[in-house]
């Protein structure tokens, strides 16, 4: 199991205010009087972010999650992603403002996010590479509340494992990976998980197929 504690991402502000600035008038809704403003409320979220991940390629598919799916038969690695519980404070002070900044702090959570899964994806493709493996598209089994702001398309279009599956899943996920390591746990219902923007997906491994075969 690998864990990274305040692993690095970058802000991105630029791609972030771009995606705002394709919300009309959401900005000046929201109070924001320049660009300039918005930048400086973007790397304002980007302060209380405390990353973290812990990731575990399952190899042999050593982990049955569930005997009638064809997801323990694979090779994958299984990775739970989270933002850390500082960045819900940005949301609620958002949410005492007025709905627009909500809006418009929600979408720079969930950008914030995106990226994170990004870059850890981004590491299981090198490991397998280094494998002769191709990793695929994640599969999430857990994916935070989107509240009132759009996903990004990552999230939006995102591969689900099937609700029940990931019901029965996500549990001997968390095990495994032994998620408190970055102090991710249930809440007391079992439904969702904290800190809020934590997500666990699945990266599947495929054999590269040599050149002149098909």
């Amino acid at each position: 199991m690998r864990k990274i504690k305040r692993f690095k991402i970058s802000p991105r502000q630029k791609e972030i205010l771009r995606k705002l600035l394709r919300g009309g008038g959401l900005l000046r809704q929201a109070g924001f009087t320049s660009e300039m403003e918005v930048n400086a409320y973007i790397l304002k979220a980007f302060s209380l972010l405390d990353p973290g991940v812990v990731y575990e390629f399952n190899q042999d598919a050593h982990w049955e999650l569930d005997q009638d799916s064809t997801i323990h038969k694979e090779m994958f690695s299984a990775c739970t992603v989270t933002l850390g519980p500082k960045i819900e404070t940005f949301l609620q002070e958002a949410q005492q403002v007025n709905p627009s900044r909500a809006i418009v702090a929600g979408t720079i959570i969930l950008e914030f996010l995106k990226n994170a899964v990004i870059f850890i994806t981004d590491l299981v493709r090198e490991q397998a590479a280094k494998e002769e493996y191709e990793a695929l598209e994640p599969q999430f089994v857990y994916l935070p509340p989107f509240g009132i702001a759009a996903p990004p398309k990552l999230f939006r279009e995102a591969i689900r494992v099937e609700k029940t599956l990931a019901q029965k899943t996500l549990p001997l996920i968390l095990e495994k990976l032994n998620a408190p390591k970055i102090d991710v746990t249930f809440t007391e219902n079992k439904e969702s998980l904290l800190p809020v923007y934590t997500t666990v997906f699945l990266v599947p491994w495929q054999k590269l197929r040599k050149k002149g075969k098909k």
